[in-house]
């Protein structure tokens, strides 16, 4: 029997003690996967938002109470800014650069703090801060606690985005 490629992968036949056997061949099998993908921006974008995704469109993430839940299931922080309809470049698991214009109350991160998605459109934040902790109590509340990685410097930090993790 020929050799046969099905779902992008070669698979090669041979015969085993009368019993017709395929093996992959690993063309086509990768084991790299990449740590940024290309999506189309669905708002104007800077560097470092977190953003969810609709589709193939990204749009900056929230965590405040009162919105649908797509909002802060974040995926990753955008590597460079974007108009509407654009492509942008997002960093899923790896370092992202985050300038203060996407931290809340603070002007840059503090290494080897936890940040997690804020209740501010597209901003990321430490859990407790002086303006306030992530609560789902008092007024302006959040609704998710979504991880989003740890702080390597004051710009850096290590994407490593955690399912939601809901406040009630």
């Amino acid at each position: 029997m020929a050799d046969r490629a099905i779902f992008n992968r070669k698979y090669t036949s041979f015969s085993s003690a009368g019993t017709e056997v395929w093996l992959i061949n690993g063309a086509g099998v990768t084991t790299t996967v990449s740590t940024t993908q290309s999506f189309t921006a669905g708002a104007n974008l800077i560097q470092g938002v977190v953003v969810f995704v609709s589709g193939t469109q990204v749009f900056p993430a929230s965590a405040i109470s009162g919105v649908a839940a797509f909002n802060y299931g974040a995926i990753g922080i955008t590597s460079a800014s974007a108009g509407v309809t654009s492509g942008v470049a997002v960093n899923l698991d790896d370092v992202a650069v985050v300038s203060a214009a996407n931290i809340t109350a603070e002007s840059s991160l503090i290494p080897g703090e936890y940040y997690y998605l804020s209740k501010y459109t597209g901003q990321l934040t430490r859990y407790t801060t002086a303006s306030g902790s992530i609560t789902a109590s008092g007024t302006d509340n959040y609704q998710a606690l979504v991880g989003l990685g740890v702080a390597l410097s004051t710009t850096e930090l290590e994407v490593e985005v955690r399912p939601p993790t809901l406040l009630t």
